[in-house]
């Protein structure tokens, strides 16, 4: 899989954690291993590592523990802008 600069896929983030979360993307377009940043418009970027993938869904570890008020951004769900994601 060849990801470019620009985002190449929009996700939501489900079941978020200070130390990860799960992705769903809609195709399954992510591979385990594959090194990601996650962006949400106003806030710091966020990097790690797909664990696991399993059809539309992801299991993304971050890099570094992230804050309780990203965690909260990135719960928004549908209601939010989703994440953006490039490769590392």
């Amino acid at each position: 899989m060849a990801l470019g600069i620009s985002p190449y896929a929009t996700a939501l983030a489900k079941h978020v954690s200070p130390e990860g979360c799960q992705l769903v993307v809609e195709r399954n377009l992510l591979e385990k291993g594959v090194r990601l940043v996650l962006s949400l418009a106003g806030n710091p970027r966020v990097t790690g590592t797909v664990r696991w993938v399993v059809e539309d869904r992801a299991g993304f570890a971050f890099d570094a523990p992230i804050a309780a008020d990203l965690m909260g951004m990135m719960r928004l769900g549908p209601q939010g802008p989703g994440l953006e994601l490039r490769r590392a």
